[in-house]
């Protein structure tokens, strides 16, 4: 086919036919979006002249308004292909507050006509190989036939052969946050939240470790090359897009990086009304596991393939929930219990927004968060799940949160066990159940087995504070105090305000002795934001354990007052007499901790805060009593 009127352009080692609208470095094609690539070639149309970004927007997005996000992801994706963003700027410029210039020299190749043939790829589309070399004008017919031949060979072996057996696979991957191309902060969340689906569904494949979604939002500000984030979460993969919504409308698009390569492995844009996003994340996980190779099994096909529809008023509502619960803080928490009901009010049948309260009332009763009393809140959460697990059976998190209150309250140490594993079967990337699993493990004196599970999690969300805290609280529970010291020191670099790792690090250098260590972390503890229950108990307890009984027993007087108008969780103030040598008093209070359901009691077994009180027989009584609630 000839084609006349068309703009050869060459610069460095890329060349870009302006009717063919396709990329080559060399004779290689690289891919990239058409509005890329419109871009790309309003710059090289204007080389060395500043293009503002209005200008840009309307020559790229004549018919259509469009926010500036659209054009800064596609000067992002032009740098990367172009490799601007592994050193010094050799082609685009940004000119602050202005917009961009192609700075490198460009050669405007004289149009004269070249040979074209398409051919198909093996997704269908058609793909134009240009030679790097013009023909003559006039060739001869041998010349031709020759020529011909030649590119059907490579067409064959290069687009139509079947791909051989040791095909490109990917057996891990991060979806990087998602871009909002709106300027309206509020949708923001509406963006996180299309970014936690699409982790929740690839999570779903087993054959798949999928980065969760805590430490993936780490890089939401980062200005990282997609290798070195790949290579700091040990992936082969990286998943980025963005998302517009405008009213009822959602579009997302979606590129799939091979990471250390950096090179676009595939990319789509799908449209579809706010109440089939969810069948759009399924979709998308499903073509996304087929291009990288991975075998689905039958159940996981099923289940993406069952994705339902929802009501956008409740799925917003129910994606600040998690918004907010991910915050961990008090003020999160209540925040995340008012979301999760206005979507419970806008769609009774939404399982998903049960499982994320029953999540929020299981926080708040935990020891060391201490918000709430568990005979307050633990019936909510347990009624929730329950609710949850009923309404959709294939929700791993209904299961993770009905098991968390089948170990935590229900001391019924086989019905959670049953949850978390089907938990983590349905989705073997949700970290938070293979986190609580990790505590059934704990639970039922199978430690090195819950360092192993807890440390499964960590692979999953590595950035995790809570996970990596929980790392940390395993190897405290298997005396492997060097490493649990170690692992919270780590915890702590990762954010030094972080209270319950100081306090934490204070437990492990108590259980080594280190007790002017310890007291120097319960301080800092202190200092910091969050409750202060968890570090005032273990200085005290640092305080009694080192010989100092006064400072002790002021603690342990405040603390007990205290308990007078407040939640706090007996076994504090049990150990605490403990280490001032009342072992009656520490019985007592442990027995009134039993009393008030404390989760904390599950883990009498392995709590080395309790060495001391191990071979008295009423408190060996009293984990019998615990043992036959399972």
């Amino acid at each position: 086919m000839y084609q006349q009127g068309k703009k050869l352009y060459e610069f460095g080692p890329f060349r870009i036919d302006s009717v063919e609208r396709l990329l080559l470095r060399s004779d290689e094609v690289i891919p990239l979006t058409p509005k890329a690539i419109d871009t790309l070639l309003v710059l090289l149309a204007n080389p060395g002249r500043v293009l503002e970004k209005e200008e840009l927007i309307r020559t790229v997005w004549p018919d259509s308004f469009v926010e500036e996000g659209g054009l800064a992801r596609n000067i992002s994706a032009l740098r990367r292909v172009l490799g601007d963003l592994n050193s010094e700027v050799q082609y685009i410029e940004t000119i602050p507050k202005r917009g961009y210039r192609f700075v490198a020299p460009v050669t405007e190749v004289s149009a004269e006509p070249e040979v074209q043939i398409s051919a198909p790829t093996p997704s269908g589309n058609l793909v134009r190989l240009l030679p790097r070399q013009r023909l003559p004008p006039k060739p001869s017919k041998t010349t031709a036939v020759l020529f011909l031949m030649l590119v059907g060979v490579l067409v064959y072996f290069l687009l139509i052969r079947p791909a051989p057996s040791g095909a490109l696979q990917l057996s891990s991957l991060v979806v990087l946050p998602l871009n909002n191309l709106s300027d309206d902060p509020d949708q923001e969340f509406f963006t996180e939240a299309m970014t936690d689906e699409l982790i929740n569904s690839l999570a779903k494949i087993e054959a798949l470790r999928v980065i969760s979604r805590t430490s993936a939002m780490t890089y939401r500000k980062a200005n990282k090359p997609l290798p070195q984030i790949a290579r700091e979460l040990h992936v082969d993969g990286v998943v980025e897009g963005s998302v517009l919504k405008v009213g009822e409308k959602v579009r997302i698009t979606v590129q799939l990086f091979h990471a250390k390569s950096d090179k676009q492995l595939w990319a789509r844009s799908y449209e579809r009304d706010l109440r089939d996003i969810l069948t759009l994340q399924s979709d998308l996980a499903s073509s996304i596991a087929q291009e990288i190779q991975v075998k689905l099994t039958p159940g996981e096909k099923q289940r993406l393939a069952t994705a339902r529809t929802v009501d956008p008023e409740a799925y917003l509502a129910y994606s600040y929930g998690r918004y907010y619960w991910n915050k961990r803080s008090a003020e999160g928490f209540q925040k995340g219990i008012e979301y999760f009901q206005r979507a419970i009010a806008k769609d009774p049948s939404y399982a998903p927004a049960y499982a994320g309260l029953a999540d929020v009332y299981a926080l708040l009763a935990s020891t060391a968060a201490d918000l709430a009393a568990p005979l307050d809140v633990m019936p909510k959460q347990k009624a929730a799940a329950t609710h949850a697990v009923r309404l959709d059976s294939s929700l791993s998190e209904g299961h993770s949160s009905l098991g968390y209150s089948r170990l935590s309250y229900d001391w019924d140490l086989t019905g959670a066990e049953q949850e978390f594993k089907r938990a983590i079967e349905l989705n073997p990337g949700y970290s938070t159940a293979r986190l609580w699993y990790a505590h059934y493990l704990l639970a039922t004196d199978q430690v090195d087995q819950a360092i192993a599970e807890v440390k499964r999690a960590q692979t999953l969300d590595p950035f995790s504070l809570s996970i990596n805290l929980e790392v940390g609280w395993c190897l405290y529970h298997a005396r492997r105090y060097d490493e649990a010291v170690e692992q919270y020191k780590a915890t702590i670099e990762m954010n030094p305000s972080f209270s319950l790792a100081h306090s934490a690090l204070g437990m492990a250098y108590e259980a080594q002795g280190a007790y002017s260590e310890a007291v120097s972390e319960f301080k800092e503890a202190l200092a910091l934001p969050g409750n202060p229950l968890f570090p005032t108990f273990g200085l005290g307890r640092a305080y009694g354990l080192s010989g100092k009984r006064r400072e002790a027993g002021e603690i342990l007087a405040q603390l007990v007052q205290r308990s007078q108008k407040q939640y706090v969780p007996s076994v504090y103030i049990a150990a605490l007499y403990d280490s001032v040598g009342d072992r009656e008093q520490g019985i007592r209070y442990l027995l009134k901790a039993y009393h008030q359901r404390a989760d904390y009691l599950i883990y009498l077994k392995t709590e080395p805060v309790f060495d001391g009180m191990r071979s008295d027989m009423r408190f060996q009584a009293l984990i019998g009593r615990i043992k036959n609630r399972d």
